[in-house]
């Protein structure tokens, strides 16, 4: 079955979806980050949020790659 077909069909599925967190629970994890800095330190929560941006960087990327291949796909059936 082509892409087109199973995006129709509803039954594409690139990857898992990413969810978008609610502001009240991102301002209960900042107020987490907060209590983590005071007692481990603000080295430690440095490094921690620096794994954490990388984390985010590889997880964007692979879903961009992900969009950039299905495109090229589509693009490859209308030829």
């Amino acid at each position: 079955m082509s892409i087109l077909q199973d995006i129709y069909n509803d039954s594409y599925y690139p990857c898992e979806p990413l969810e978008h967190m609610p502001q009240k629970l991102r301002d209960k994890q900042l107020a987490f980050y907060e209590k983590i800095e005071e007692a481990m330190g603000v080295e430690f929560m440095e490094q921690h949020w620096d794994d954490l941006c990388e984390i985010d960087r590889f997880r964007d990327f692979t879903n961009f790659r992900q969009g950039f291949r299905l495109g090229v796909s589509l693009l490859l059936e209308l030829l």
